[in-house]
């Protein structure tokens, strides 16, 4: 029995990884130092349910060791790419093409009724939320506590007179850390 709680916990550990990650490509402009290949140490996936109307899927890929339990130890070397899908009106997590849509409407403007993704990177050091463009590709989706997503990251900015062109791309596998759903209140 002894032996079994340590090899239990460095399964549970094992299993908020992936080992064997795709590389992403991310160029956020064009100095080379602007540019990096990020093969992941830890891609984690949470899906949150925010309200009776709303969801989020949060994505982490990351260079940096991470489990589900901790977060990174900090260090200024590591780069990473986080990603935010905001499930509507009671939308369900599934395969599909979301969009990178960073604007978000005034509040006199009717809210987003179609899912949307926003995403950050952080490359030596600095974070930079990406512009809109391109997707979010999910291939398969198991929303279980030991369940994965797969997809492909296809976020591609081409640029204007203020802001220099950025591209993030790169097959990922996450495994969920954290679902977290809200609890129905029967009614009398």
């Amino acid at each position: 029995m002894r032996v079994a709680a340590p090899l239990l916990a460095l399964c549970l550990m094992v299993g908020c990884r992936e080992t064997s990650a795709a590389p992403i490509r991310i160029d956020l402009g064009p100095a080379a130092t602007d540019e990096l290949t990020l093969v992941p140490r830890a891609s984690l996936a949470e899906l949150i349910e925010i309200s009776p109307s709303e969801s989020a899927l949060y994505l982490t890929l990351t260079s940096a060791e991470r489990t589900c339990e901790a977060l990174a130890v900090a260090d200024a070397d590591a780069a990473g790419v986080s990603v935010r899908l905001l499930l509507p009106a009671g939308r369900k997590l599934e395969p599909g093409h979301y969009p990178l849509l960073t604007e978000t409407p005034a509040p006199d403007q009717p809210a987003i009724d179609k899912p949307t993704v926003q995403s950050t990177v952080k490359v030596h050091g600095r974070r930079q939320e990406l512009r809109s463009g391109g997707e979010l590709t999910l291939t398969e989706v198991d929303p279980s506590p030991q369940g994965s997503i797969e997809g492909l990251l296809k976020f591609e900015f081409n640029g204007d007179a203020e802001h220099p062109a950025t591209r993030v791309s790169g097959h990922f596998l996450a495994h969920f850390c954290r679902i977290n759903r809200l609890r129905s209140v029967a009614r009398d």
